[in-house]
């Protein structure tokens, strides 16, 4: 087929026009299976709300991962094809071309079905010579890389959905797409996923023409970027069930079957009443967290466990590691962090390799002058986890790494056998928020540090890593912030 041929296929895909945001991206079946409220407003939301939060972790990842990917392709596949545009236009009438012409193998194509109001991209097309298509005596076969362990749902959906396309372009649908994961190729039988494919894309219609509202994810991460801040800010605003922690989709839908549509509604329920609805602990937790909110103030849920065993030095750490962008795929710990309460001051060390990184424990350990007298401050069990860990893979560091665990304390499982917050959760970034702390950086997370890290190893320039230390220093001062609101707090002691 020449250009002119081309034209009527072309014509036939894209109705006429590229796509837009009343089509349906492949890319977005995570969204659309895990974050349906942020599909939601991305429809139907005011649009002045949506708040830009870049994901430097999965740029970084991305561009790691096609780097990898496109090595691979020419190394199998000699005589591949990459497609390249100035438009997205571009690239999907080259894709066609490239298909016409019947090129071995054909990376980084665009693949349209607009009056299906469908397109996305493929990784890879690899020709197969033993069915014909509308382009010859072959047809070609979706293969796809993802950087993940197992295969998951939504990455069988995505290619199910492509596969779709690419059957109705070339008049021949394969029967498996191939995935390739971290270790080993795997097939997605096309036939076994279509149900549930029409099922989510009747789900997608549906929230784009106003006639499903799906439920947000708790705060502080009600849904994902650019809508994060406007979820939390909806869910918050309206008591919204979600706030109460532990309760899942259908415990909300039986409160809300019984008239209970917010923390205020739960709170001035009879706690007998809840008691009949929902099982225990869900119910009594319920009761007394929606109090929490109504006064806002913690509920005190059971004398002995707060505050913490004062000692005469008080330490409270966290960790940074790495998991992805190393060689080899090692993970790190790279940066150990400490608020050092006595001395009010910040202090960390850093490792810039996997060989250093015993060396930052061996620091640690240094720091603690008088273990009789120490306490170490964590929140979640990761920090003793990760330290348990290493012991048993080093034993010369055994005896020093043990010993740091043996004067740790984790303050979140104190707080929530003391108390009853007015937080969704108890994850410090939502407990520390709800009695006034904030992080100073909106740019810099737990993901987003991974990336300065990584890029302050690659340049050398300083203000990386000071993101990172500032970051690693809110999440130590967060814990002793939220234990000394806490002690000051007026504590209620309800009863039913």
């Amino acid at each position: 087929m020449n250009d002119t041929d081309l034209q009527p296929l072309f014509l036939e895909f894209s109705a006429g026009r590229a796509p837009s945001k009343q089509d349906f991206n492949a890319s977005r079946m995570f969204s659309l299976l895990e974050d349906p409220f942020s599909v939601w407003c991305s429809f139907h939301a005011p649009q002045e709300e949506a708040v830009p939060e870049p994901n430097r972790y999965e740029t970084l990842k991305i561009r790691t991962d096609r780097h990898t990917r496109d090595e691979w392709i020419k190394q199998e596949f000699p005589k591949v094809v990459f497609i390249s545009g100035e438009t997205e236009t571009d690239r999907f009438k080259n894709t066609l071309a490239a298909m016409a012409s019947g090129a071995e193998a054909i990376a980084n194509c665009a693949l349209w079905d607009l009056p299906q109001s469908v397109y996305g991209s493929v990784n890879l097309l690899v020709r197969n010579d033993e069915a014909p298509s509308r382009f010859g005596s072959y047809h070609y076969q979706i293969y796809q890389f993802k950087r993940a362990h197992d295969l998951k749902e939504h990455y069988a959906l995505q290619v199910s959905l492509l596969n779709r396309v690419l059957g109705a372009i070339q008049q021949f649908t394969p029967a498996n797409t191939h995935v390739y994961l971290k270790h080993g190729r795997v097939e997605v039988p096309y036939q076994t996923h279509l149900p549930r494919l029409e099922r989510e894309l009747e789900f997608w219609r549906a929230i784009r023409d106003g006639k499903a509202r799906p439920e947000a994810h708790k705060p502080p991460k009600a849904a994902g970027a650019p809508w994060r801040v406007y979820a939390n800010k909806v869910v918050a605003q309206s008591k919204d069930l979600l706030m109460l922690p532990g309760l899942n989709t259908e415990m909300r839908q039986c409160l809300k079957i019984n008239g209970m549509f917010s923390t205020d509604d739960v709170a001035r329920t009879d706690l007998h009443k809840l008691q009949e609805i929902l099982e225990e602990p869900h119910a009594t937790n319920s009761y007394y967290n929606a109090q929490a909110y109504l006064y806002n103030k913690p509920v005190l849920r059971e004398k002995g466990h707060f505050p913490p065993p004062e000692k005469k030095y008080n330490l409270y750490f966290d960790f940074e590691a790495t998991e992805t962008f190393t060689k080899d795929s090692v993970s790190f710990v790279y940066l150990i962090g400490i608020w050092d309460k006595e001395q009010n001051k910040y202090v960390s060390f850093v490792a810039k390799t996997p060989q250093e990184e015993l060396g930052i424990f061996e620091q640690f350990y240094d720091y603690v002058k008088d273990f009789a007298h120490t306490a170490l401050y964590h929140w979640t069990e990761y920090e003793v986890k990760k330290m348990k860990k290493l012991a048993a893979e080093n034993p010369s560091a055994a005896v020093k790494l043990n010993a740091l665990c043996g004067i740790c304390y984790d303050l979140k499982v104190a707080v929530n056998k003391a108390f009853y917050l007015p937080a969704p959760s108890f994850s410090l970034k939502a407990a520390a928020p709800a009695f006034g702390f904030n992080w100073r950086q909106d740019d810099c997370g737990a993901m987003d540090s991974m990336v300065y890290f990584t890029n302050w190893l690659k340049t050398g320039n300083d203000e990386l890593l000071q993101k990172v230390l500032m970051y690693n220093e809110d999440d130590c001062k967060a814990m002793l912030y939220l234990e000394d609101k806490l002690k000051a707090a007026e504590v209620l002691e309800l009863k039913p």
